[in-house]
């Protein structure tokens, strides 16, 4: 008799206990349910902004020298390559030639147009891996010192006047922007004043202006260096 009791109070535990494990996993089932929908539906509002503003320049036409793949990078690619891999044509201009081929090999990896990058770089330090501006640019790319430390954390730079890191820094942040805008015009507008700055022009109509038109021009001049249009 004392036993049955113990055997029927011991089944009720067990129920007690299913019961309430069943509970906190549907709890927690619920709960990350709310938490992947909330996280999507604020994805989904940044892409369709981006989407908006790519659609309104959809109208007009536009020279476009930078590519987008349906590719995300959430860190560098590797950097494991030797020289001579790829078929490498360096430009006549200030940067040395190893220099010139790092740049290649980046821009081939993250897809982006060589020429474009190396008409940047003639734009914003006419090839000076050391300087500085007053306004805290540093390096080939022209790093502001306010993305360094993202920039350190994601890939890993630290030395921003040194030609390579500046290098992979600057080619990173262009990539990223392409991700979000696959607009060449617009990478460019956001990459000189800010996204920010960048979207209150937009919002007036203007998608060009005379930073994204000098670099352009010195794109066409490297292109026509290398035989290309």
């Amino acid at each position: 008799m004392n036993y049955s009791k113990s055997m029927r109070k011991s089944a009720m535990v067990k129920r007690v206990l299913i019961l309430i494990g069943a509970a906190l996993v549907i709890g927690l089932v619920i709960g990350s349910v709310s938490g992947y929908t909330l996280k999507t539906h604020i994805t989904a509002k940044d892409k369709e902004k981006s989407t908006e503003r790519r659609l309104e320049r959809s109208s007009t036409e536009t020279l476009v020298y930078g590519a987008y793949d349906n590719r995300t990078f959430t860190q560098e690619i590797s950097l494991d390559w030797g020289a001579g891999d790829l078929d490498f044509t360096p430009l006549d201009c200030k940067m040395p030639e190893e220099q010139q081929e790092f740049t290649y090999y980046l821009c081939t990896g993250y897809n982006l147009d060589f020429t474009l990058v190396m008409a940047l770089i003639q734009n914003e330090s006419s090839f000076d891996p050391s300087v500085v501006s007053a306004t805290h640019d540093y390096g080939y790319m022209q790093i502001n010192e306010m993305n360094h430390q993202w920039l350190t954390d994601t890939i890993g730079v630290t030395d921003f006047t040194d030609p390579y890191q500046n290098i992979r820094a600057g080619v990173f942040v262009l990539r990223k922007l392409f991700e979000r805008y696959q607009d060449t015009n617009m990478v460019l507008m956001a990459y000189n004043m800010g996204e920010d700055a960048a979207a209150r022009l937009w919002e007036k109509g203007i998608y060009s202006t005379d930073y994204t038109e000098k670099i352009l021009n010195y794109q066409m001049q490297f292109n026509e260096q290398l035989g290309g249009e």
